[in-house]
């Protein structure tokens, strides 16, 4: 996999010293062990997995462009991409949010094992959004976890005035018509408008990063419960692109 993996950074023109190439494979390692009997990720093939899964991640990084900082995820899963931007030592540390169990046991024996500086919490992001995490990040990202409109109304409470929050998503077009969908959830939100920034894995193969840029606090009342956004966005709930419903379906 060390040949695999070198060929795709040279491809891609990114550059990880030999200590971050050693702990993303040790990663794809993990999670394949883990795989067999969890369903973590839908990507199974060791060589779709460099692509789809660690080039992504990597690409989706550059293509973010922003100073190394504190990250939240939201729905980590089986760990992308936040994993991989820690085990590149693109970012200082993470805190991962993580509402299923067994996946937040995964996500807490990885960070032991890599020594990576990350906190698991085992949570729903909304409920942290209305506790001590409110508008507490820099930057929150989210992958495969729901249309825009879900994802922008559960992860904007926890950007802070000033932070972005960033949606990976799949190919453009379909983003763009999420993007569309979510704009009056994001003004609501106090989100300035969206940035829509894309890149190719491969021929055919596009991925697009919805940013949001956080404007003012998150409003009194936001985000709402899990029950009332089950009433409110009944046909985008959990509307994953992949995966299923975050990382790990």
């Amino acid at each position: 996999m060390r040949a695999e993996l070198a060929a795709l950074l040279q491809e891609s023109g990114i550059v990880l010293d030999e200590a971050a190439i050693l702990r993303v494979l040790n990663y794809q390692a993990l999670l394949a062990e883990a795989n067999a009997t969890q369903n973590l990720t839908a990507l199974r093939s060791p060589d779709v997995f460099l692509r789809e899964g660690i080039l992504d991640s990597l690409l989706a990084w550059r293509t973010l462009a922003v100073d190394p900082q504190d990250i939240l995820d939201v729905g980590s899963g089986g760990g992308l991409p936040v994993i991989v931007w820690l085990a590149a030592g693109y970012a200082p540390r993470a805190t991962l949010v993580e509402a299923e169990k067994r996946k937040v046991e995964f996500l807490q024996s990885v960070v032991g094992q890599l020594e990576l500086d990350a906190a698991v919490r085992w949570a729903r992001a909304e409920d942290e959004a209305r506790g001590a995490l409110r508008d507490g990040f820099p930057l929150v990202t989210a992958r495969a976890v729901a249309s825009a409109p879900v994802a922008v109304e559960v992860c904007g409470g926890l950007v802070r005035p000033g932070g972005l929050l960033c949606l990976l998503k799949g190919e453009p077009g379909r983003a763009g018509e999420e993007a569309a969908a979510a704009a009056g959830v994001a003004a609501r939100m106090g989100f300035a408008g969206v940035e829509r920034r894309s890149y190719r894995l491969a021929e055919g193969i596009e991925r697009t990063l919805l940013i949001y840029r956080k404007e003012r606090p998150t409003p009194a009342g936001r985000p709402i419960s899990f029950a009332r956004l089950k009433r409110e966005f009944p046909s985008q709930r959990a509307a994953a692109e992949r995966e299923g419903a975050g990382e790990g379906e």
